[in-house]
């Protein structure tokens, strides 16, 4: 692999600044980092632009050379990865490697999950807000409600199916799986976005490490289409 030359180096900076305005500019920037980061992305990808093209123009046709090292050439990673293959937010895959046990809320009070969504009879909810209500020691805000969710399914050990939603902190290095089993027959597939209404049941094991998980009932599923922003806040 040749050396990198001034020009080249340039060049390289103003295609990866240019990929990542691209990427920040429109809902791309949602598969890898929270939407809050995005100026941050905007900024950036300016700054290296603008870089990349001073040092286009100031560099001089044959003038003194500065190769660069070899490796300067992995810069074209990121940028054919985000142009070839532009990968989605993280599914099902993994869900089944970065799930935990719901720990909950400390304190005896019970959280309640206010009214039911106008003109309906259910309450819309979050996975993560739903699944620490069932890890309290009262879950009477959640008896006789139905409870609508919406999420991804992924498989369980036992041949059942969670619903599924991935949260991150940052970005996507750091996501991490909230699961709510669907206790009932379900037919879907891996990775298809759906909305349950269903009705709270008590916890259930996990199926080899035996620590509760949140469940619920279906009632009805529906298909839906995924979120530009496919990660839960």
């Amino acid at each position: 692999m040749a050396a990198v030359n001034r020009l080249t180096q340039h060049l390289l900076l103003v295609l990866l600044g240019g990929v990542t305005l691209r990427v920040s500019l429109g809902q791309g920037h949602l598969a890898y980092v929270q939407a809050g980061f995005r100026p941050l992305l905007v900024a950036a990808g300016a700054v290296v632009l603008a870089v990349g093209v001073l040092g286009a123009l100031r560099t001089r046709p044959g003038g003194p050379e500065h190769p660069g090292p070899r490796v300067a050439w992995l810069l074209l990673a990121p940028v054919a990865v985000l142009l070839v293959v532009a990968p989605g937010p993280l599914g099902s895959f993994t869900a089944q490697r970065q799930a935990a046990p719901v720990v909950a809320v400390e304190g005896d009070a019970p959280l309640g999950i206010g009214a039911d969504d106008p003109g309906q009879s259910h309450r819309t909810m979050t996975l993560s807000g739903y699944a620490i209500r069932t890890q309290q020691s009262d879950t009477s805000p959640l008896e006789g409600r139905s409870i609508r969710l919406v999420g991804f399914l992924s498989p369980r050990e036992d041949g059942g199916w969670y619903l599924t939603r991935i949260r991150i902190a940052c970005c996507a290095a750091d996501a991490s799986a909230v699961r709510v089993v669907l206790d009932g027959e379900v037919e879907g597939v891996a990775d298809q976005w759906v909305e349950v209404v269903g009705e709270h049941t008590p916890s259930l094991p996990h199926p080899s490490e035996g620590y509760p998980e949140p469940a619920l009932v279906p009632v009805s599923m529906t298909p839906v289409d995924p979120p530009a922003d496919g990660y839960e806040d």
